[in-house]
This record gives C-alpha cells, sequence and structure tokens, in this order.
C-alpha cells in the first residue's frame, strides 16, 4: 500500500530561487536517509546539480516568452511524497515504483529527482519535479483535480506491483475554497489563461495565435480587448480581465519575443533594414551620458548588462546584427537536435525496459494462466489471480506486436540498455553545453535589440500602414 500527495513549492524567505531548490533538493538527497545514496535517482537532469539546471530552465522560459511572475506567487518546483506501508516493500522496489510515478505523472515534460528514504519505519519517497517543462515554454498547471490524478495512477501502480490498496479512503472534511471549486469547477478567465499559454508559445504572429485560439473551439471577438468565449459561456472573457501578461499589447509581446526560436531545419531570419554595426552604435550609446534621451534609455537598460553584452559581441567578433541572429538561430538549432536524440534514447530504453518486463512476467505466470484457461471456475480463479492473469496478457499482446519477429532474450536487452544509457549520458553533456550556448546567444540577441530600440518589424510594418477610413 502507498499513499501519495503533491505540494507546490515556493521561494523561500531571504532565499533565492535557486537557493530554494538547492536546500530541498539537499535534504532529499542525505546519504544518511538514501542508503548512501543509492536510492537516487534524475530525469533529464543530474541529482548533484538538479538546481542549477532547474534554474536554467526559468531563465529561458523568462526569455522565450517574455513572461515573469512575482517571487510571492511564483511556483518553482512540486515535490511528490510517496509512503509505503511498513515492511510491504523493499526501498529498491520503493525506489522503482517512484521513479515509475514521477515519469508517468509528469508524461516525461518536466525534469526530476527521487530520492527513497529508509530513516523511518515506513519507506517514503520524494519526488521533486521542475515546474517548467523540458521546452522552456510552458509551466505545469496543478488543476484542481491534479491530486485525484496522482492517487489514481499511485494505486494503479501498486496493483501493477502487487500491493495492497485503501480502497475507500475518509474523505476529509472540504475547506471553503475547494467546496466552491468542487461545484463550480475551473473559473472561465483560469480556463482561458491555460488555454493562452498551451497555444501562444507555438504562434510565429498574432494572426496565427487567433486561429489557434478558433481550433480549440473558441469563439474569438477581436478589437482593443479581445474577447474569447468557449460553448456554454453566458459572454466572451475580455483579456484585458485576465491580468496584464494577456493584453493585446502583451501578447503581441509575448510573440515577438520567442520569435527568434526556430524549428530545427529552417533558416535563419533576415531582419531587413538591421544592417548596423553592432560596436560601434553600442560603444556610442554608451559613450553617449549626455541629454534626455540618454538619461530615459540608461533608465530603461542597466548600463553594466550593456557593456557585457558590448565584452560578449567583441571577444566572439560579432560586428553585424543579422550574424548574431543566425549564431542565435544557429545554436538553437543545435540545442533542438541534442535534445531530439535525448527522446529518442529514451523511448527506446522504455521499450527495452518493458519489453523485458513482459519477458519476465511471461516466464513468472506463464503456469497460473494455464491453469486459468483449464478452470471451469473462471470467474472465482481470476478474483484471485487477477494480477497475474492480467500481466500474462499484456506480455502476449506485446509479443504479438513484434509482427513475426523473434523475442530476444532478456541477456541481450540488459546490454542494449546499457549501451543505451550510456550514449543518452555522453549526449546529455552536449545537451547541457547546447542548452547553455542557446541561452547566452539569445540573451545577447534580446540585449542587443533593448539597447538600440530595435522595434520588431511587424510593429513598424503596423505603423506604415494607413488606417481604414471610418
Amino acid at each position: 500500500m502507498a499513499i501519495s500527495n503533491i505540494l507546490p513549492r515556493k521561494i523561500m524567505k531571504n532565499r533565492t530561487r535557486q537557493q530554494s531548490m538547492a536546500e530541498r533538493h539537499d535534504y532529499d538527497q542525505k546519504e544518511e536517509k538514501t542508503d548512501g545514496g543509492e536510492l537516487v535517482s534524475s530525469y533529464m537532469c543530474s541529482p548533484e546539480t538538479a538546481a542549477e539546471e532547474f534554474e536554467i530552465s526559468k531563465k529561458l522560459y523568462a526569455q522565450l516568452t517574455g513572461r515573469s511572475q512575482s517571487e510571492k506567487h511564483d511556483i518553482i518546483m512540486y515535490r511528490i511524497i510517496q509512503s509505503f506501508k511498513p515492511d510491504e516493500i523493499s526501498p529498491e522496489e520503493a525506489h522503482k515504483i517512484g521513479c515509475e510515478l514521477a515519469m508517468k505523472f509528469t508524461g516525461g515534460q518536466h525534469q526530476f529527482v527521487v530520492a527513497t528514504h529508509t530513516d523511518k519505519r515506513h519507506i517514503h519517497t520524494h519526488i521533486e519535479f521542475n515546474s517548467t517543462n523540458l521546452n522552456c515554454d510552458a509551466k505545469f498547471q496543478n488543476v484542481k483535480n491534479s491530486a485525484f490524478i496522482l492517487r489514481r495512477m499511485n494505486d494503479e501502480l501498486c496493483r501493477a506491483h502487487g500491493l495492497s490498496v485503501i480502497e475507500n479512503p475518509k474523505k476529509k472534511a472540504k475547506s471553503q475554497k475547494e467546496m466552491a471549486a468542487a461545484q463550480y469547477g475551473i473559473s472561465h478567465k483560469k480556463q482561458l489563461q491555460q488555454t493562452i499559454d498551451k497555444v501562444l508559445p507555438e504562434c510565429n504572429h498574432y494572426e496565427e495565435f487567433l486561429a489557434k485560439m478558433r481550433a480549440e473551439g473558441y469563439e474569438v471577438v477581436d478589437g482593443k480587448n479581445p474577447g474569447f468565449r468557449l460553448p456554454g459561456w453566458d459572454r466572451p472573457a475580455r483579456v484585458n480581465r485576465l491580468g496584464g501578461d494577456y493584453t493585446k499589447t502583451a501578447l503581441r509581446a509575448r510573440i515577438t519575443s520567442q520569435r527568434g526560436r526556430l524549428a530545427a531545419g529552417k533558416t535563419a531570419p533576415k531582419r531587413t533594414g538591421r544592417k548596423v554595426n553592432l560596436l560601434i552604435d553600442i560603444q556610442a550609446k554608451l559613450a553617449a551620458g549626455k541629454g534626455a534621451g540618454y538619461e530615459r534609455w540608461a533608465k530603461i537598460f542597466n548600463l553594466k548588462e550593456a557593456a557585457k553584452t558590448l565584452n560578449f559581441l567583441m571577444e566572439n567578433g560579432l560586428a553585424d546584427y543579422d550574424e548574431l541572429a543566425l549564431r542565435a538561430a544557429q545554436a538553437e538549432d543545435g540545442f533542438n537536435a541534442a535534445s531530439q536524440k535525448i527522446k529518442q534514447l529514451e523511448a527506446r530504453m522504455a521499450g527495452v525496459a518493458k519489453l523485458k518486463t513482459h519477458i519476465i512476467q511471461y516466464s513468472k505466470t506463464r503456469e497460473v494462466y494455464a491453469a486459468y484457461k483449464k478452470s471451469r471456475h473462471k470467474k472465482e480463479f481470476l478474483a484471485e489471480h487477477g494480477a497475474e492473469i492480467a500481466q500474462h496478457e499484456a506480455a502476449k499482446k506485446a509479443f504479438d506486436a513484434l509482427d513475426g519477429k523473434a523475442i530476444p532474450k532478456v541477456a541481450q536487452l540488459s546490454a542494449e540498455y546499457a549501451a543505451l544509457l550510456e550514449e543518452k549520458r555522453e549526449q546529455y553533456e552536449q545537451y547541457k553545453a547546447l542548452r547553455q550556448d542557446m541561452i547566452t546567444y539569445q540573451t545577447a540577441l534580446r540585449n542587443v535589440d533593448k539597447i538600440l530600440g530595435l522595434e520588431p518589424p511587424e510593429q513598424a510594418q503596423e505603423k506604415e500602414q494607413p488606417k481604414p477610413e471610418r
């Protein structure tokens, strides 16, 4: 039997975001709690540097989406605690189930660290997963039924591993807020915010955003304050009532800020009309030091950050804007390729591990299944051996999916999995370097836009277009 719970994590008082995450990871990974560190695993990050890697993803999220959140409300990561009944499970199996739960609940879209503690009579597992997803373009949506979904997944895993499950847990008294959520569900505003956050990162321009919202089933009422309405809503929900990040101006700015992210295979954008010498123009800007124009600019942009950007451009021989944009695009292409390669390796590893499990379970349950087929009281037999029969039938289905190919040996699969794991480790080192490279170049590109006051081409075109006659 295992019970689970999910807890949002915010920035701790008198701590930075990274310090807050580091303290929680350090506690979870204490050697005296995790059998000398043997019961610690991770996904798409290293346990020792998880806080730093989580922080990188959050900085990239802010750069790519143009969104930021106050420290008071920012959810930096989530903790899942999974506790097991004393003497029912070994630490190793508990850790395995914890890893399975983390992967299943996050869908493989978030970095996580799993640490199983043995310092109490009841074995329990701490799972810390990053609130920012792997693509750094969205955050985990902790909807009102997340805890229910987590408990259901947890119970399914327990049954699959032959553990007992609490069939009818006692219901806790609901708070006023919980009762209101149960009665009215998620608000129209929150639902619209979540849809916009899901759709916007894939859009290259505002009109494409409106088209995608229509594809999501919304009626679109465009205008100064656009409105969106789903079937059943009395009236459209206006974006200006969703907060500062959702006004029409903010939506356009968010789309523009992420346009630097190019899909793999696309050529880098050429920003026409921007053939500027970056080194000369930025040095001139820094050297100005006089006049109201300079003072207004200095208030908007940090002078030290401007100097840092200038040094980066000089060190890397970047004097042309289009060359900087090209390198930023190439850096993202390299990162995307490495990320895709890791996903392919992980998919193959998951397939190998699953097939290996099926082979072992098929062998273990063969006699039970044969007895089941011969039994004249199948209903009673199934009630007693349901889990074993389900495992056997799942294995047979997996073997059928091989399309006549010979079932591999367990030793072969183990060797293949080890080779894939080693390749993934090598790829992940490259992935981290490419990710940092992408962040560096995209930051430099955004800073140059701010320093020189370069206006996005789309906004300039809009200004040039004559207003329609009334």
